[in-house]
């Protein structure tokens, strides 16, 4: 596992110049308690900022938490003093693709401490345990199965051509240990809907895309789990906007989540105009020789028309835009995913991205920031796992934190300018974080 094991060891406790401030030397993580003190938390159950807390955590997972005159520090506790900084949870991406294990680490970097891998593998499965185990250092990982299609076998797809297929296949990647069932392009009637009803029975969400012979009207009433993304609407659907309004109220009425992913439309059209000014991203340094030329082989503008691409996304964006908004009144539960790290989109990085494209869209900081706390942890309690504890800031629940030096819900932004990560109640600095990055941008280069 790549630098699985270095990660482990180079947690090194170093201070953060001129705001954290440890009482003692070594690993984080050797410290009985983790005390944040004099902050203001971001509990974001509700949008609201209460100031002036301490917060203890131990045994990963928050253990106290309130006004810092009625709250005791732990002998022996790691002190961080956090006066006038914000403490927020850690954020979520819900689609990505983990090509390589290092970029595990850039997550982290990144405030993003949960990830739902949109395409598994049996390499994704053992990940996840070692995550948990704490063998390797990394975000918290869910994975679906490999995708499903209609169509020959290919690579790890599983083809479904029958509903005796869809049947099997569903049973066997709940044996294997996948999370969800991910569902692709060209999964014809029939077969889908034997494969969301064994999927049912098998208390497993169905998640992916719109099957285009099946429709967005057909997919809500089989009431699939998870949308990924918001332009399947335009494409299985229709591209007349004034269909929006009546797919946001089915899709509330299905319970279905939604992942609007609109920088993958707006990334693919700068794609389009500046391949090479997004492949020179300073982010491509972390990523290995083996993605960067994946992804210059498998850019959009190999693989398609590219005038004819152009002006379908062109379409795509405000009409995802105007989708996104409507969902959102609606009621719809709004998941961020980023299909990280397909070509141009960077792990992490491409979140805070997507924070920002959602308020361009018109959802307010703290609607955008729910996407990515709160939103995912209840579609996670709800169709995976009843005791996830992640994506608020509160008593009882996963020590998964970003101190950050503004108020986010002033300004999302300060959601990518995090001084230190806590993930599972290990705290690291930016700069240990940071140089850590750069050991694996060292390593590329041996």
């Amino acid at each position: 596992m790549l630098l699985g094991v270095c990660f482990l060891f180079l947690c090194l406790a170093v201070p953060l110049p001129g705001c954290v401030h440890d009482s003692g030397s070594g690993p984080a993580r050797s410290a009985e308690a983790v005390a944040f003190i004099g902050v203001n938390v971001v509990p974001m159950e509700s949008e609201r900022v209460l100031p002036e807390q301490t917060v203890i955590v131990r045994d990963g997972l928050i253990s106290a938490m309130g006004p810092s005159s009625a709250i005791t520090v732990p002998a022996g506790a790691q002190r961080i003093e956090a006066k006038g900084r914000y403490l927020m949870p850690g954020l979520s991406d819900f689609h990505i693709h983990l090509h390589s294990d290092e970029q595990l680490l850039s997550y982290l970097a990144h405030g993003v401490t949960t990830v739902f891998e949109l395409n598994g593998t049996p390499r994704h499965l053992k990940l996840r345990e070692q995550i948990a185990k704490g063998q390797v250092l990394g975000p918290r990982l869910y994975t679906s199965s490999p995708l499903m299609d209609g169509g020959p076998e290919g690579g790890i797809v599983v083809s479904v051509n029958s509903p005796e297929q869809a049947r099997q296949a569903v049973v066997r990647q709940k044996r294997e240990g996948y999370d969800a069932i991910k569902v692709y392009d060209n999964v014809p009637p029939g077969v889908y809907e034997q494969l969301v009803a064994t999927a049912r029975e098998q208390k497993l969400p169905v998640m992916g895309h719109v099957p285009r012979t099946v429709g967005v009207d057909a997919v809500l009433r089989a009431r699939q789990a998870f949308i990924s993304h918001g332009i399947e609407y335009f494409l299985a659907g229709s591209r007349d906007e004034s269909r929006i309004p009546g797919f946001a109220l089915g899709t509330k009425a299905a319970g279905t989540t939604v992942v609007p992913d609109l920088s993958h439309v707006h990334t693919s059209l700068k794609m389009m105009e500046d391949l090479e000014g997004v492949f020179s991203d300073p982010e491509a340094r972390y990523l290995s020789p083996k993605v960067m030329s994946d992804w210059r082989y498998s850019n959009p503008t190999r693989r398609v028309d590219v005038r004819q691409f152009s002006e379908r996304q062109r379409a795509a964006y405000p009409y995802v835009q105007h989708l996104t908004l409507s969902l959102q009144r609606a009621g719809v539960r709004l998941v961020l995913g980023t299909n990280a790290s397909d070509a141009g989109l960077f792990p992490g990085k491409t979140v805070h991205l997507e924070l920002a494209e959602l308020v361009g869209a018109g959802l307010s900081p703290y609607e955008a920031l729910a996407t990515s706390t709160r939103n995912p942890a209840a579609f996670i309690e709800e169709h995976v796992d009843p005791a996830a504890r992640f994506g608020t800031v509160a008593v009882g629940q996963h020590a998964d934190l970003l101190l950050l030096p503004g108020n986010p819900l002033e300004d999302v932004g300060q959601a990518g300018q995090a001084l230190g990560v806590m993930v599972r109640g290990q705290w690291l600095t930016r700069e240990q974080l940071q140089r850590m990055r750069d050991k694996v941008a060292e390593s590329f280069n041996r």
